[in-house]
């Protein structure tokens, strides 16, 4: 039997408002979305930059604060420094406050392409042995022999970088390297080693991708404003250590469900996190944190259509209990989200797919979101052309839409 918090009656569903479908407004299809520095290192699941600076332009006072909770690749901070406005950014992962600071930290053009110079350089002449790496990290499984040396040289050279800034930009720059040279499909979440035939033909020059790498860092950062630095941090969002109201908004997409059946942040970042000089240790604190992470019971929130969808998944009690771990902890984000935020909570969400049921979390946030004491103000809705996510396809079901839901205090 599932646990609840005084089961309420469902809220009228989005579709029988009339609101469950996309008029195109907000699909931004065709847009170019490596624009600025959207272009530095790609991230899984990240959000299309123009929807982002849209729901800024609309929703932001002009020179008003941002708060993204999941920033993951940075989207949302990049289009708020872009906007003028303030930006903060928080994740549990390493790899993403990495690539969110260095998206949104002015540096000059000329101190990039110095850097790049003398990194490459220093790295040409490294005569030392390549890095090795432990069983259990099962690194080496995704390179070629050859690609060892010239990475094991770059980034020997980047750690003796002294500028912070410069370090961590030249450590994204170094981590994007490291993927494009792996033996992994570039399109997908998971990592799938490519097959024999095409890694016969898979033969990159690792110092050549590094310096493309930095040539488009060099176009890229100083066409941020020349005062631009976010507040990027980690920290769990389950308990965000900002005082009350603190910021005017927040514009975040969260994650759709748990690591083990959702978007599998640890394994997308793990390799790149390994040659960064992170550990095993260092993920399994990062993935510790991560929503329904854990055997800890959980009391499911209240949200009456989370509790009907899990009183009909009662003939999986695991999924059951998986599925209570996680929206139990995305309602204590929720909270700590309309806690710390002063006009409004703009999530974008979509559907998930567990044990062949769809659980609809766009009114599942809307019930949480109003029992917390801040209602739904209005909904979008836009379509999902090529939002870098897993299939999570069953029975015909598929994440093609997403809710964007704006909840104002």
């Amino acid at each position: 039997m599932v646990i609840a918090i005084n089961p309420l009656q469902p809220q009228d569903s989005f579709e029988s408002a009339g609101q469950g479908l996309s008029d195109g407004a907000w699909d931004f299809q065709g847009q170019d979305t490596r624009c600025s520095t959207h272009a530095i290192h790609t991230y899984v699941a990240a959000m299309i930059p123009g929807l982002a600076r849209k729901l800024i332009d609309t929703y932001v006072p002009t020179g008003g604060s941002v708060l993204d909770p999941f920033c993951g690749g940075g989207a949302v901070l990049v289009e708020a420094i872009r906007s003028g406005r303030e930006a903060v950014g928080r994740d549990i992962n390493n790899l993403a406050v990495l690539v969110s600071k260095a998206k949104t930290t002015y540096i000059d053009g000329d101190s990039i392409s110095r850097i790049g110079a003398r990194v490459l350089a220093q790295a040409k002449n490294y005569n030392g042995l390549p890095m090795r790496f432990g069983k259990l990290e099962y690194v080496e499984f995704w390179f070629k022999d050859y690609m060892l040396l010239p990475l094991t040289a770059l980034k020997i050279s980047i750690d003796a970088i002294d500028s912070p800034d410069l370090r961590t930009l030249f450590r994204v720059l170094f981590s994007t390297t490291v993927r494009n040279v792996s033996l992994t499909y570039r399109n997908e979440v998971r990592l799938r080693r490519m097959s024999t035939v095409e890694q016969e033909k898979f033969n990159p020059d690792v110092f050549a991708e590094f310096t493309d790498q930095v040539r488009l860092a060099a176009q890229r950062v100083p066409q941020l404003p020349m005062t631009a630095r976010a507040d990027v941090e980690k920290e769990d969002s389950r308990h965000l250590r900002f005082s009350n109201e603190a910021v005017d908004a927040i514009i975040c997409s969260p994650p759709y469900g748990d690591e083990r059946n959702g978007v599998n942040y640890t394994q997308f970042a793990k390799n790149m996190l390994y040659w960064l000089g992170y550990g095993r240790q260092d993920l399994k604190d990062s993935k510790a944190l991560s929503l329904g992470w854990g055997k800890a019971e959980r009391v499911v929130p209240p949200s009456a259509t989370l509790f009907n969808t899990l009183e009909a998944m009662q003939d999986n009690p695991v999924a059951v209990r998986e599925a209570i771990a996680f929206y139990a902890d995305y309602y204590e984000t929720l909270r700590q989200l309309a806690r710390v935020v002063r006009q409004r909570v703009i999530i974008v969400i979509g559907n998930r797919v567990l044990h062949r049921t769809i659980l609809n979390n766009a009114q599942i946030t809307a019930e949480l979101m109003d029992s917390i004491g801040v209602p739904l103000e209005v909904a979008h809705f836009r379509r999902l052309p090529s939002k870098r996510l897993p299939k999570m396809r069953e029975f015909g079901a598929a994440i093609d839409q997403e809710a964007i839901l704006v909840f104002k205090k």
